[in-house]
């Protein structure tokens, strides 16, 4: 066997492994990192609109789009969150490791936030603020 074809099957081997990597990535993952690849703010939001709501049947309509839970979401940007903010340098999760770029943690913070604020908030009542009590909160 020359040297050429170990190098081909090599290199057919890193990416099978590749591959089969990528398809045990969780979806939730590979959803987070689709949005965070949109530049355009509105655009992201109605992305991660549609990412909660797949229609009206359990199943997806289209087998390509990635469909999740606010709370599977918002669980899974936490852990990137914390992997990169606990270890930025030795972290197991190569998905953090990767997320050095400031406007991708900035990305994750808005969407966090958004999910906090819009998708996992609408299930609890919302006490509603007087006067009294925002002059109260102003003292502090």
């Amino acid at each position: 066997m020359s040297i050429v074809q170990v190098k081909d099957i090599m290199y057919q081997l890193y990416k099978a492994t590749k591959s089969s990597l990528r398809s045990i990535t969780p979806k939730e993952i590979k959803l987070l990192k689709h949005l965070l690849n949109i530049i355009d703010p509105e655009e992201r939001f109605s992305a991660l609109a549609t990412a909660f709501s797949p229609g009206d049947e359990l199943e997806a309509k289209d087998p390509n789009t990635l469909y999740t839970t606010p709370k599977e979401l918002h669980k899974w940007i936490k852990i990137m969150l914390d992997a990169y903010h606990l270890n930025k340098e030795e972290t197991d999760l190569r998905e953090a490791k990767q997320m050095t770029d400031p406007v991708v943690i900035q990305r994750l913070f808005i969407l966090k936030d958004t999910i906090e604020q819009e998708y996992m908030e609408k299930g609890t009542p919302q006490k509603s603020e007087t006067k009294d009590d925002s002059k109260s909160k102003e003292e502090f």
